[in-house]
């Protein structure tokens, strides 16, 4: 058997995360109790366990806090004997991916992702920004419909026929009628203060290259899929995949794909919220989909 571990990205957070795992098992104790002491301003252990959902939902709070409860899971899941042929991660979720893969540590995939979620609410703070998820088009149709001017582009490429948009409020809503006449069944607003994964995080992007040029990446030799490619990062160009990763679209789709087409026949998603489960399941049935996030699914787990 051939397993992936996938890690969620933002919107997963759920309040008390990871809480029943910190009771039950001793792995996953450590992970959280070493996360309360990593940031100077924030301790990640009282946010997942005691953070309001408003808390959570703030993106510099939200990508550190879905670090750890990845990194709690898989290491239950480890401790249990699972190891994993593959690993990737949706948007965030690969930065713990490549810890997981031991290609970063974990006390700096937490302060990439607390410095990645303050760039990104900062960039989004600067216009009118946003994202809409596109029902029933698939990729190449989208990216048709986007403007030149690239004040809106086709940012998640998630499944067949569900990709997300992102770029400037009004850019989306003057492409929304084109979206609709070539065949759109819904172009849905998002919940999001910025335009992640389009060309208006590139200031982000360049502000987070100064911050990953002094961070130690170790080549464990582990395989860990990129999403700027969907295929497996070479080590060397790690660090530009995860700067290109913040404006570039994630190529979610075509990652599942190239799972399966590599052997792999069982996926273990880390963390709350079941999406990458959810997708798995549309895009690639044939595999088998198990998402881990509490005491409880860990023990469902043989």
């Amino acid at each position: 058997m051939s397993i992936a571990f996938l890690f969620p990205g933002q919107g997963s957070q759920t309040v008390g995360m990871g809480k029943s795992l910190y009771d039950n098992v001793a792995e996953s104790k450590a992970i959280f109790d070493k996360a309360a002491n990593i940031l100077d301003d924030v301790d990640i252990k009282a946010l997942c366990f005691e953070g309001t959902e408003e808390d959570l939902k703030k993106t510099e709070n939200t990508q550190p806090a879905l670090v750890t409860v990845g990194m709690a899971v898989y290491e239950a899941l480890k401790a249990k004997g699972i190891k994993g042929d593959y690993f990737a991660g949706h948007s965030l979720g690969e930065i713990t991916a490549l810890s997981a893969a031991g290609y970063i540590s974990f006390e700096d995939a937490v302060k990439i992702a607390r410095t990645r979620g303050l760039l990104m609410a900062k960039a989004g703070a600067d216009a009118p920004y946003g994202m809409a998820a596109v029902l029933g088009l698939d990729y190449d149709t989208v990216s048709k419909c986007m403007p030149e001017s690239k004040e809106v582009v086709a940012a998640n490429y998630n499944l067949k026929d569900q990709i997300v948009i992102s770029g400037l409020l009004s850019a989306i809503e003057s492409v929304t009628p084109k979206l609709q006449e070539a065949g759109a069944k819904r172009v849905m607003p998002l919940k999001v203060s910025g335009a992640f994964h389009s060309p208006f995080m590139k200031p982000a992007a360049d502000e987070l290259k100064k911050f990953l040029d002094n961070v130690q990446f170790n080549n464990s030799g582990n395989k860990v899929l990129s999403n700027v490619t969907a295929d497996v990062h070479s080590f060397d160009n790690i660090k530009d995949n995860l700067y290109k990763q913040m404006f570039s679209t994630v190529r979610w789709y075509d990652s599942m794909i190239n799972l399966q087409s590599k052997g792999v026949n069982k996926i273990y998603e880390c963390g709350p919220g079941k999406v990458l489960v959810g997708m798995s399941k549309k895009i690639a049935p044939e595999i088998e989909a198990v998402c881990v996030f509490d005491n409880d699914s860990l023990n469902s787990v043989q």
